[in-house]
């Protein structure tokens, strides 16, 4: 046996303190007796000395268990004296040995409950240390024989024991990626609550961090909530438990993803204040406010909270320079900040910093992904699709590193959609709808991510005039108004989008309940806010549309209620008053009455000719077909010539088939117009 003890403290016994190891001969006279009270009294040396950090600890351990070594008992205090001293970081070597002397013990002692149970926990610290999942399945092993072995044990030490197997599965768990083991994680930790009277913070923290960890994965807002009232626990107890609040606001920040609820955001903004309260130093808990406080801003275009996620930027990059995630959050902040704000010094404040930080971290993925954020404000501030393209180069560099980010093709599916937007390139926009897919299989629980999409499907259903596209954008839009219903007021965006494709919708269906229900989510959207952005045109637009349906004047007088409010909230926009100038025409047609007739006649020449004036080209058109239904023949003319002089003249079946145009198609001037036209067109086409 003394052969064998040798061997174990060999293979871990630094060479330089072999010559501390005691002469074996000076115990041969020793009773046995006698061998056992020196071997109690080296180990209790031993653990004295490894309290104070001395490895002369090992001698007295080595000569311990020579002089005693069947006793289970010794060989368990040195194994539990060295997984207390390697437990600190740069001591990992002496875990190894505390393995050694665990095993030691139960070969001694089968039924050694306590032995198990720290063989479990050493094992564990090992396969955090060294990253090894091996060993991370051992110490389960121990732990279910110390299970085996529980009958009889008190409620404290059973406690212990499903907390260590708890965070044992939750270390499985970030090898294996199954929820499964984060579902047994939490499993023992709530049996470990209940054997407790009042269990410690760092349990409920454990607890709270295995059903954050579950949400993550599994993408369940459900487990975010409880990962919240179980770290709410913790700080509960502990006011100064850093660990506690940091985890709590990123719960929190998780919760508002995937919710878009901004009722949150206070929430999480105060369990951050709370820990850079107790710990102003930490980068991380600096960062993380500036995420959220990013995300919120962007979403909602509040430009309060931007500014207050570029001030947390600054004191994360106080607390840590070199950190590259605090630079590219900086960046993306001071980048949407300055897109909503039009300014261009941030833009360039943002730009120098990414470009430094690239060339220092080439190989960050989020300091790409930040870049190509950058170019994208760059290029709504110039209005210049030269930067769409940049920004995708970027982002691609960034997914050469990391496929797994949503949010990168989340961003790339973004810029694809303004590239489409601005050049009506369909293939781009059919890109940007495959990428935002890519992007839904990641993290499918993601409401911006939706409404992205659907967004897309519906640009592209407009650019193509195809209907499956639409018919997955109005499945998006429902689902995410019906799972997100508290967030409605917060986001208006959701259901303005929603009616625009309801109303788009109706283009290919001949009933009017498309439009009816359009019509109505439209004013919802007005109630919410009253200065969404051409919220009272486009409900003027749809009872236009639905007079058209129905041959109802009601629904065109409505309408230019409604044209009158929009103008009063943007009268420079040249649309506005040519759709009123239309809708007018429309009402002038379905009344019987001659005076009211040509008031609306009157009315609309007004609006259309401010619409002219205000440089829409259309107008021309327009005034041509009104002087048509009012028979002034020489007046439509000269409009139909301004028009062609403008490039706003219609395909000439189109005129042709115009009923506003009949009179008109019907002078000798007009035929003689059409035959010109079409030789000059032939000219043209045979060129």
């Amino acid at each position: 046996m003394t052969l064998q003890v040798r061997k174990i403290f060999d293979r871990f016994f630094p060479k330089k303190l072999a010559g501390q190891r005691q002469n074996a001969k000076q115990w041969e006279g020793f009773s046995e007796p006698q061998k056992k009270a020196q071997a109690l009294h080296c180990l209790i040396q031993g653990e004295l000395a490894l309290l104070q950090g001395n490895l002369g600890a090992l001698p007295l351990f080595e000569s311990a268990a020579e002089l005693d070594p069947q006793n289970p008992e010794l060989w368990y205090r040195q194994g539990l004296a060295l997984f207390e001293y390697g437990s600190e970081e740069g001591r990992e070597k002496s875990l190894l040995l505390a393995s050694r002397c665990f095993k030691m013990a139960t070969g001694l002692k089968p039924d050694y409950f306590d032995a198990w149970t720290f063989w479990g926990n050493t094992l564990l610290q090992l396969g955090k240390f060294h990253e090894d999942h091996n060993f991370l399945l051992e110490a389960k092993e121990k732990y279910l024989k110390a299970f085996d072995l529980a009958a009889g044990q008190p409620n404290d030490a059973l406690a212990e024991l499903h907390w260590d197997y708890g965070i044992a599965w939750v270390a499985i768990s970030a090898h294996s990626g199954e929820a499964l083991d984060l579902r047994l994680a939490i499993d023992s930790f709530h049996k470990s609550l209940q054997l407790q009277k009042n269990p410690p913070p760092e349990l409920f923290h454990d607890c709270g961090n295995a059903y954050l960890e579950i949400g993550l994965l599994v993408n369940d807002t459900r487990h975010y909530f409880q990962a919240i009232q179980y770290l709410q626990n913790a700080v509960d107890i502990e006011p100064q438990y850093f660990d506690g609040w940091l985890l709590l606001g990123e719960s929190y920040s998780q919760a508002y993803i995937n919710t878009m609820d901004e009722r949150i955001i206070p929430k999480a903004s105060f369990a951050y204040s709370q820990a850079v309260k107790i710990s102003p130093r930490s980068a991380e808990a600096w960062v993380d406010w500036a995420q959220i406080l990013a995300e919120s801003g962007k979403l909602g275009g509040n430009v309060k909270l931007l500014r207050q996620s570029i001030e947390k930027c600054a004191r994360a990059a106080s607390c840590n320079p070199d950190d590259p995630l605090i630079t590219a959050q900086w960046v993306e902040s001071l980048s949407i900040l300055g897109s909503l704000t039009h300014r261009l010094d941030l833009l360039v404040e943002a730009e120098q910093k990414i470009l430094k930080a690239t060339e220092a971290e080439p190989n960050e993925p989020d300091l790409w992904h930040a870049y190509g954020v950058c170019l994208i404000a760059f290029g709504r501030y110039f209005d210049d699709p030269d930067y769409y393209e940049l920004a995708i180069d970027r982002l691609q560099d960034a997914l050469s590193i990391d496929r797994t980010a949503a949010e990168h093709w989340q961003t790339l599916g973004l810029v694809h959609k303004l590239y489409g937007d601005t050049t009506e390139h369909t293939d781009l926009l059919e890109r940007a709808c495959r990428f935002f897919s890519l992007a839904m299989e990641i993290k499918p629980a993601c409401p911006s991510l939706l409404f992205d999409a659907a967004c897309a499907l519906l640009s592209q259903s407009k650019l193509t005039g195809h209907l499956p596209p639409l018919q997955q954008a109005l499945g998006h839009f429902e689902t995410l108004i019906s799972n997100h219903k508290e967030a409605l007021l917060s986001h208006p965006e959701w259901m303005f989008e929603y009616a625009s494709t309801l109303e788009w919708l109706f283009e290919f269906s001949p009933e009017d309940t498309y439009l009816v229900k359009a019509t109505e989510i439209f004013s919802h959207v007005l109630l919410i806010d009253p200065d969404f952005p051409d919220i009272h045109h486009r409900i003027a637009c749809c009872y236009v549309e639905l007079g058209h349906a129905t041959f109802d004047v009601e629904h065109y007088k409505r309408a230019t209620t409604f044209f009158r409010l929009a103008l009063r909230q943007d009268e420079e926009n040249d649309h506005i008053w040519h759709d009123l100038g239309l809708c007018l025409i429309h009402l002038g047609e379905q009344t019987s009455d001659p005076d009211l007739r040509a008031q609306c006649y009157w009315d609309a020449e007004q609006k259309i000719s401010q619409a002219g004036a205000l440089g829409n080209s259309s107008a021309f058109y327009s005034l041509a077909c009104l002087y048509s239904l009012q028979s002034k023949p020489q007046e439509a003319m000269t409009f139909i010539h301004k028009s062609l002089a403008a490039k706003a003249l219609p395909p000439i079946d189109e005129m042709l088939d115009d009923e506003w145009l009949e009179n008109l198609c019907a002078t000798e001037e007009f035929v003689q117009f059409l035959e010109a036209l079409e030789a000059r067109l032939q000219q043209m086409r045979e060129q």
